[in-house]
């Protein structure tokens, strides 16, 4: 019997068309992986508001409930449930200013926070002239936004900045350093679930991981010793025997178990390497995953950026930010930066009366 067999230009044509089919499969694979991935993610953040809308509308004769959003070095970005349980006169260091009354809110035990896929961030809106608050994204005081905005997307909102939730940049061994912790959430009032148009901050109870320099305040006990932490920060709110001075390192603004939150109506979802390539960087901090250093405050990693004076000055870094992620880059600087094609982020505006996430388009 004769043997047949390959001859080599044969074997050649055959890898040269498996070379074209690769080719061809692998950029297709992966745009669905992609594309999958920011489907989980979109899915993933309107999972966890209608959760905390849900939440606002069976809390009848209770307190306002939100998604509030946090960023940690080892996990990323989530977005916990929580519910307003007291309120009390914080301290703020604004000179002059009068004290601020302060909402508490607490997670609810019941509902996991839920994780965005890895490289997915979220960041929100707020206007400039709620940057003027110096307790609250301090860095941004002096932000003072260009004219503009999308048009046509049917929020009321007027110039301002996206905002990154600065969570997870703090001494996690010290009592008082929570005035580094600060972020944004998006709250429902009980009972209706109706949006809340409240943008006051209130302090968000999220203990540090540490046991160190912990000690009890009056007859309330350290929060790591707290056996049910929504009764905890009933009292801790609300004990007449604590000083003002020791609520504040308890419960208030200055307390690392605490993170300052403002409501929100707007969001972004975007992944944090397209950011980073839209800023020309040589890539993302390796410990954090994002443009910030892995540091005990809300510190820009300046060894990522090849324009120097960008990074250390932080107005003028979240207004490029701020155009990139709305898409008018392009339209408003003659550089090649960027461009509103580069800009693949999605931004949403909460409904007022479903909490559905409306997609802007720009």
């Amino acid at each position: 019997m004769r043997r047949c067999a390959f001859t080599l230009i044969e074997l050649l044509v055959v890898i040269v068309i498996g070379a074209i089919l690769v080719g061809i499969a692998v950029p297709a694979f992966q745009a669905l992986l992609s594309s999958s991935r920011e489907s989980l993610a979109q899915n993933s953040l309107q999972q966890a508001i209608f959760s905390a809308r849900d939440m606002a509308a069976r809390n009848i004769g209770g307190g306002d409930a939100a998604a509030v959003f946090f960023y940690d070095k080892d996990r990323g970005l989530s977005v916990g449930v929580y519910e307003q349980v007291a309120s009390f006169s914080d301290q703020t260091s604004n000179s002059g200013a009068p004290d601020p009354t302060r909402d508490v809110f607490v997670p609810v035990s019941a509902m996991e926070a839920v994780r965005l896929p890895d490289g997915y961030m979220v960041r929100g809106f707020v206007l400039g002239t709620q940057l003027r608050d110096g307790d609250w994204y301090d860095g941004l005081v002096d932000y003072s936004p260009p004219s503009g905005g999308l048009q046509g997307s049917g929020s009321d909102r007027g110039p301002g900045a996206w905002v990154f939730p600065e969570t997870d940049f703090y001494n996690q061994t010290e009592q008082g350093d929570g005035d580094d912790r600060q972020t944004f959430m998006i709250r429902f009032k009980a009972g209706s679930g109706t949006l809340s148009r409240d943008s006051t901050a209130a302090v968000v109870i999220d203990a540090r991981p540490s046991g160190e320099n912990r000690s009890a305040f009056g007859d309330v006990e350290p929060i790591n010793q707290a056996e049910d932490l929504r009764s905890w920060a009933v009292r801790a709110a609300t004990t007449q025997s604590i000083a003002i001075a020791d609520r504040w390192l308890l419960i208030g603004n200055e307390s690392s178990d605490t993170v300052l939150a403002r409501p929100v109506t707007d969001i972004a979802l975007y992944r944090e390497r397209r950011l980073a390539q839209m800023l020309r960087l040589r890539g993302l901090n390796k410990q954090t995953g994002t443009i910030y250093d892995r540091d005990d405050e809300p510190r820009i990693d300046a060894a990522l950026f090849r324009d120097t004076a960008l990074a250390s000055d932080r107005v003028e870094l979240e207004a490029l930010i701020t155009k990139w992620l709305e898409g008018r880059l392009a339209i408003e600087s003659d550089s090649s930066t960027g461009s509103a094609e580069e800009a693949d982020s999605a931004i949403y505006t909460v409904s007022a009366y479903f909490g559905d996430l409306i997609e802007v388009k720009r």
